[in-house]
């Protein structure tokens, strides 16, 4: 072969290589976000573990496992300590619920409803005093709460 087939063979080549290597998809600007791709990975388990207790359809467990494995790769994962607090709730694991709970309400001070479920499960155990002191510290920062607020009326009378 002469000299000027190789080299048109050589840049046929790398050309090939180079199309094939092309990506499939068009660029957009979420794809490089490496921190949303993997947040929705674990929403997306999070939401197919609720669906399979919500259902009835498969193990529980398995469905427990799941979004306990979203919480080692994220510990302050918002959903799954949220659907671990429900369901420790649901099945009567309330001192579960109240560690789940007590740490959503320290991640997210202004939720009302995860200080209230803390206060409730934590009535639940036993711990009246304490759970009065939650929800009498939380109105004194957020007055507005009407919820706790209710409870807070609702108990002292």
């Amino acid at each position: 072969m002469k000299r000027n087939q190789l080299i048109v063979l050589a840049v046929a080549v790398i050309t090939a290589f180079a199309i094939f290597n092309l990506p499939r998809t068009p660029y957009n600007e979420d794809q490089g976000e490496d921190d949303v791709v993997a947040l929705s990975g674990l929403d997306t388990k999070v939401d197919e573990a609720v669906a399979i207790i919500q259902s009835g359809e498969g193990s529980p467990m398995v469905a427990i496992g799941m979004l306990l494995e979203v919480l080692k790769e994220d510990p302050n994962h918002e959903k799954a300590l949220m659907w671990l607090g429900n369901f420790s709730m649901m099945s009567g694991q309330w001192e579960k619920a109240v560690d789940r709970f007590h740490q959503l309400s320290q991640l997210h001070p202004e939720e009302e409803l995860y200080t209230l479920n803390k206060v409730q499960a934590m009535l639940q155990v036993g711990d009246t005093t304490e759970a009065v002191t939650t929800a009498n510290d939380y109105l004194e920062t957020y007055p507005e709460a009407n919820r706790i607020n209710d409870f807070a009326t609702d108990f002292q009378n």
